[in-house]
């Protein structure tokens, strides 16, 4: 869950959010006609990301019977589309590469500009505990986090990985089951070198 400085309270943060999140689904004017028919992914992404975020804003201000609407409408294309993103969970500039499953814990948060790819989860240990993600992270597709871990601002958590401890250096890549770092920020030590024995 997002701290209540990160949530969208203003109409100002609404848009600013909206320009963050829609700048990785652009409009043109070809692309138009596809928006407004859901006939292709951008468009399905980006019609997500609008809903989420006026859900959250209606939430985050009080308006109950506007916030019971948009939810109600979010939980229907999540449900359709396998992408099950909770309110107040991700910064802006919030990346969904695919139409493709997609599941966040409630409790899981996801910092700003981070890239989630398909086939990933962000899931809850048996105390309910998910994990935190910084800024700019990196979610490989078919990737497993679990538990109440933190993921450092900039890490990039390669396909298939399963990560069930924290990492606090930033910049760092991490792959293999389980995760493991494979470099330094600056790209020295590539080639296999852990953080653990």
């Amino acid at each position: 869950m997002l701290s209540e400085d990160r949530k969208i309270k203003t109409r100002a943060q609404l848009r600013e959010y909206l320009a963050a999140d829609c700048a990785r689904y652009p409009l043109s004017a070809r692309r138009i006609v596809p928006y407004l028919l859901q006939i292709s992914e951008g468009a399905i992404l980006r019609r997500h990301i609008v809903l989420l975020r006026r859900t959250e804003y209606y939430t985050n201000t009080g308006r109950r019977l506007l916030a019971a609407f948009y939810h109600a409408r979010l939980m229907k294309f999540q449900n359709r589309y396998c992408l099950h993103v909770p309110v107040n969970s991700c910064g802006k500039g919030l990346w969904i590469a695919h139409v493709a499953p997609v599941l966040l814990n409630g409790n899981a948060t996801v910092g700003e500009y981070c890239f989630l790819a398909p086939m990933i989860s962000l899931a809850g240990d048996a105390k309910d505990e998910a994990p935190t993600l910084g800024d700019h992270v990196q979610v490989g597709i078919g990737s497993l986090l679990v538990g109440g871990i933190t993921i450092a601002d900039g890490i990039t958590v390669g396909a298939g990985a399963v990560v069930t401890k924290s990492f606090l250096e930033p910049g760092i890549t991490l792959a293999g089951v389980p995760a493991r770092k494979l470099g330094a920020p600056d790209g020295a030590g590539m080639g296999g070198q852990s953080d653990a024995p």
